[in-house]
């Protein structure tokens, strides 16, 4: 197909003025902060880079709190600023957790003492001698606090720290998760769940050599968390891997995806605008799970650290990763309106349908051209064959046996082929015509297909996807070479009505 060839390498090099503006306008909408994941930035306003942990106040998300090795900071203002309020010494922050009724109220925990953070601060537990504090949170008005040795609470009202019993010796607890069926624990040994300070019940169980003592499984539980829209099931993150439970921990099951089956978990959450998506922090990364798919993807553009310690969203999807390398912060997250977004702007293309037949069409290789032929030739038969000449007039007298020569005068005669009614030759070049025709419209139809969805398939891993500002212009050239590949197959036909659809 010599024609369409020239055609779609003319407008390959020499865009129009429509596809110019259409590319503008797409790239437009590509960068704007309604991608799923806009690139994270660095927020400079600490000054230390070992961010351990982050807290966002549930009763005023203007108040943040995130814990460096040895410092404390806070915020007023949504992260925009941070003040340093406190300083460790010979200890490390290890957990921050707010009071969900108590407005401005914070209890952080470092390696060696419990603080009740308010209007000034309070050290309220001072850890013996080789114990270190670990975790820390408050459940049914009371604070619980997990050490290397076991587990501590405290009521508010009496501040004398009591140990609870039935753990065994040597569990280090590593996160607690209070839910309506009690306070789930994550430990070394394993998972247990706390319904009252009699009840404890052990769920995720790592088996032990009996000769050694040593932990069979290599399984290390990190952290614990209840699934936010279906509180039967439970996520466990260790040492090795993502962990399920679809029946409040009575069973378990790995959860497979590529990319995690075997990474170190530190954080794990959800956002209430993504109800199929579970968010990692990890030794290697932060990562998306896509629930319903089983597929994990690494989100690095921006951060410095391969390693994530600790992840916060805020109510309106703006998030926070706590990192070696520092805070960093994403500026906008939106799958809900980024997937609007997308459809809004497949919807103002035209369909496939249409680029189909504007193709053909362009190209003149339409079945509408074939059937005009066939109808023409059906016709042709009806005509008749005229002759017109302009001659002398010949006359002959047999009586006179004497031919006469007349004056010079216009003559006309018409003929009729009845057999062309039945068969008609010319159908032949018309059945010959009509093979190749097809054979070069599906050619282009396959082409066509091809580069279109092609597209669709680019559009939508451009506005739902995080590139690096390299892959990101190749797939920006490539969509505008696609986007030039239709139009030389539709005379322009593609752009221009793009930017008509998009006007409406």
């Amino acid at each position: 197909m010599p024609e369409s060839k020239t055609a779609q390498g003319w407008f390959k090099n020499f865009p129009s003025v429509a596809v110019i503006i259409y590319n503008l306008l797409l790239c437009f909408l590509i960068i704007l902060p309604s991608s799923a994941f806009a690139i994270f930035i660095s927020v400079e306003n600490i000054e230390d880079a070992q961010i351990k942990r982050i807290a966002i106040s549930p009763l005023d998300e203007n108040l943040i709190y995130v814990g460096s090795a040895n410092s404390l900071f806070k915020s007023h203002d949504r992260g925009k600023n941070f003040e340093k309020i406190y300083v460790f010494k010979n200890e490390e922050l290890t957990d921050i957790v707010f009071d969900s009724h108590i407005p401005d109220v914070c209890y952080v925990a470092a390696s060696r003492h419990v603080y009740r953070i308010a209007e000034r601060q309070e050290m309220i537990f001072s850890a013996p001698e080789e114990e270190l504090v670990l975790s820390i949170a408050k459940y049914k008005g009371e604070i619980y606090m997990g050490t290397s040795t076991g587990l501590y609470f405290i009521s508010e009202d009496i501040l004398k720290w009591q140990k609870i019993g039935g753990l065994s010796d040597g569990v280090s607890i590593y996160y607690l998760e209070p839910s309506e069926n009690g306070l789930y624990i994550a430990a070394n040994k394993g998972v247990y769940l706390l319904k009252d300070k009699n009840n404890l019940e052990r769920l995720f169980v790592i088996r032990e050599k009996e000769s050694t003592g040593e932990e069979e499984s290599g399984i290390v539980p990190n952290i614990i968390k209840i699934d936010i829209f279906d509180n039967k099931k439970i996520w466990l993150g260790t040492n090795k891997g993502l962990f399920l439970s679809k029946d409040e921990g009575r069973a378990w099951s790995k959860f497979y995806a590529d990319g995690i089956n075997n990474i170190i978990i530190y954080s794990i959450v959800q956002t209430v605008l993504e109800k199929d998506s579970l968010y990692l922090g990890s030794s290697k990364g932060f990562f998306r799970i896509d629930l319903k798919n089983a597929c994990a993807r690494k989100i690095s553009e921006g951060l410095y650290s391969n390693e994530i310690f600790w992840v916060v969203f805020s109510t309106d999807g703006e998030i926070y990763l706590a990192t070696p390398k520092g805070l960093f912060k994403n500026a906008y997250f939106n799958p809900s309106s980024n997937r609007k977004a997308l459809r809004e702007a497949i919807s103002k293309e035209p369909s496939i349908y249409e680029i189909q037949q504007a193709a053909l069409r362009y190209n003149e290789t339409h079945p509408d051209k074939i059937r005009k032929w066939r109808n023409a030739v059906r016709f042709r038969a009806l005509f008749p064959t005229i002759s017109l000449d302009y001659d002398k007039t010949i006359d002959y007298d047999s009586g006179a046996d004497k031919y006469y020569i007349g004056p010079r005068d216009w003559g006309i005669s018409f003929s009729w082929d009845v057999g062309n009614l039945i068969w008609n030759s010319y159908e032949d070049d018309i059945d010959t015509r009509s093979r190749l025709n097809t054979q070069l419209r599906l050619d282009i139809l396959d082409e066509i297909n091809r580069v279109y969805f092609e597209r669709l398939r680019l559009k939508k891993a451009l506005a739902c996807g995080s590139f690096a500002e390299e892959e990101l212009s190749q797939k920006d050239l490539r969509l505008q070479e696609l986007t030039a590949i239709i139009d030389g197959y539709t005379g322009g036909y593609f752009s221009r009505r793009t930017l008509e659809l998009s006007s409406r």
